[in-house]
C-alpha cells in the first residue's frame, strides 16, 4: 500500500526545502537573500503547526502519578469487576504531547498500557492513542473539549475480538472531577446500543 503523506509532513518538508535553499544561496553571497512572500507564508504556516498553544498546556494538568480504581462491566445488569492500577503521566516532545504509562490489573491478570494524547493545531481537535499488552491493536480516537464541564469526548472504532473484521464504535469521556481527581468512562456500541463497559477513577498521588 502506498503510504499517505499528511499535510503536516508536507508543510514540514517544505520548510526544510526553504531553509536549504536559503542556506545554499547565502553560501555564495555574504548577504542572505530575502525570502519571497510564498516562502514567508510557508514558514509562518509551519510555525503555527508546531507551536505549543493553550490546548497543549491545558493537558499538562494531567502530569503526575495517579492511583486508579478500575471498574469493568462484562455483561449488562451485573455488578462491575473492581481492580486497581497506577498511571504516570508526563509531557513529551517539548510538551506537545502527554505520555501515560499504566500498570495494573485487568480480569485478574497484570496489565501494562501506554498512551499518548495531544492537540492537533491543523485539525483543531484532540487525539488520543492507546496500546496495551492485552491486544496487538493501536487504538486512535479524536475528540473535542467542553470547557463548561471540563470534559474531553473522544470517538473512534475498534475491532471486535469475538468477530474479527467487525468494527465497534467507541466513545471515551475524560472529565476532571476535582483539583486532584478525574474519571475516564469507556462506552462501546454493539447491535446499535451503546453501553458503558469501563470506568477508571483517578486520584492524584
Amino acid at each position: 500500500m502506498r503510504p499517505r503523506t499528511s499535510s503536516r509532513s508536507i508543510t514540514a518538508m517544505l520548510a526544510v526545502v526553504i531553509a536549504l535553499t536559503l542556506a545554499s544561496s547565502s553560501a555564495v553571497s555574504d548577504t542572505p537573500p530575502a525570502a519571497s512572500a510564498e516562502q514567508q507564508a510557508a514558514m509562518q504556516a509551519w510555525q503555527r503547526a508546531v507551536a505549543i498553544g493553550p490546548q497543549h498546556r491545558q493537558l499538562h494538568w494531567f502530569k503526575g502519578r495517579w492511583k486508579e480504581r478500575i471498574q469493568t462491566w462484562m455483561h449488562p445488569g451485573q455488578p462491575p469487576r473492581i481492580e486497581q492500577g497506577v498511571a504516570e503521566v508526563r509531557p513529551v516532545l517539548g510538551g506537545r504531547f502527554m505520555e501515560t504509562r499504566h500498570r495494573g490489573q485487568f480480569m485478574g491478570k497484570p496489565m501494562q498500557g501506554l498512551g499518548f494524547s495531544g492537540y492537533d493545531n491543523l485539525s483543531g481537535r484532540y487525539t488520543d492513542i492507546w496500546m496495551d499488552d492485552g491486544s496487538t491493536a493501536i487504538l486512535v480516537t479524536h475528540g473535542d473539549y467542553d470547557a463548561d464541564s471540563k470534559t474531553w469526548t473522544y470517538r473512534g472504532q475498534m475491532q471486535d475480538p469475538l468477530r474479527p473484521g467487525t468494527p465497534i464504535a467507541v466513545r471515551q469521556v475524560v472529565r476532571i472531577t476535582g483539583p486532584r481527581s478525574y474519571v475516564m468512562e469507556w462506552y462501546e456500541t454493539r447491535a446499535g446500543q451503546e453501553r458503558k463497559t469501563m470506568q477508571i477513577d483517578h486520584t492524584r498521588l
